[in-house]
Parts: C-alpha cells; sequence; structure tokens
C-alpha cells in the first residue's frame, strides 16, 4: 500500500492515536515518555509508533527508521518551541488558558501521528510479521531505544511494564 487512501491513512491515525492515548496512561509511562523526550532527545510519537507496530506483532525493515525520522521534520521543532512556550507560560496562566495551550499542542501530535503513517505506507508498503517464534515481539521499539542509548529499564517502562519495586 505505497500511499493509503485518506480514509484509510485517518483510520490508521485514529486507531493509533487511541492506542497512544491508552498506553501513555499506564503506569510509567508517561514519566519514561518525558524522560526519553527530554534526557535523550527522542520523539515520543515516533516510539509510541514503535512500540503500537511491537505490539501487532509487525517488524519493520531496517531502512524504515531514516524515513520515519525524517517524516518529523515538518512538525518536531514546532512542537518542541510550542511545548517549551507553554511550559514557561504555566505559572502566569489560567487554567482554561493553559487547556486550550494543551489542546493546540495535542492537535500538533495527533498531526505528527498522521505524518508518520503516511511516511511508514512510502517507505514501508507493509510491515512483515515477525519471523521469531521464540520473541514474537519484533525489535522496532528496542532499535529505537538501541539506537538513542537508552537503559533497559527505560526501554521497560516505554513498553508499560511496571517499575522495578512495585
Amino acid at each position: 500500500m505505497p500511499n493509503p487512501a485518506p480514509d484509510t491513512l485517518t483510520d490508521q491515525t485514529q486507531a493509533f492515536w487511541e492506542f497512544a492515548l491508552t498506553h501513555y496512561a499506564r503506569p510509567g509511562v508517561e514519566q519514561a515518555c518525558l524522560c526519553l523526550q527530554d534526557s535523550y532527545q527522542g520523539n515520543v510519537n515516533l516510539a509510541l509508533l514503535l512500540h503500537w507496530l511491537d505490539t501487532q506483532a509487525q517488524a519493520l525493515p531496517a531502512d524504515a527508521l531514516p524515513a520515519l525520522l525524517a517524516a518529523l521534520t515538518d512538525t518536531d521543532a514546532l512542537l518542541s518551541h510550542f511545548r517549551q512556550l507553554r511550559r514557561e507560560l504555566k505559572p502566569g496562566l489560567a487554567p482554561t488558558a493553559y487547556r486550550k495551550l494543551l489542546d493546540f499542542e495535542l492537535a500538533l501530535e495527533k498531526r505528527q501521528h498522521r505524518d508518520l503513517l503516511a511516511a511508514l505506507a512510502r517507505s514501508c508498503p507493509a510491515p512483515h510479521p515477525a519471523a521469531n517464534q521464540l520473541n514474537p515481539q519484533p525489535p522496532n521499539l528496542a532499535n529505537y531505544a538501541r539506537k538513542l542509548g537508552l537503559p533497559d529499564t527505560l526501554l521497560n517502562q516505554l513498553r508499560g511494564a511496571a517499575p522495578e519495586g512495585r
């Protein structure tokens, strides 16, 4: 599927968005995502996409990651600057004004989800099923974590594993 039809892309974006919201709400995932973003300069939406594909046992070819990273070019700097501005303005804003900033940031995040899925469709017509039956979870997120130098504990938290000691 080189370029999915708009409805297909919209449906995929909605499914990915719902997965991301649910997964992000799991204990420890939000903190792990913020650590990925702030300490390792990783992209949370890319990490969530890779984990979503992992949970569906869909392995990406090795050359797909650069295409996905390139898809972030338009929105990553904008999101980063907006996020920093929102954090700086938070102390002086009324709750409703702050909520509007958060809503706008979420709209940018959703656009990034769509951009990632469109790039995935262009660069990887169909992720292939994981071939290794002993370890059926593909290494998509693990490969990204390795590229960023994340410790295994953070990788496990990104996957939604309960932090140790709990």
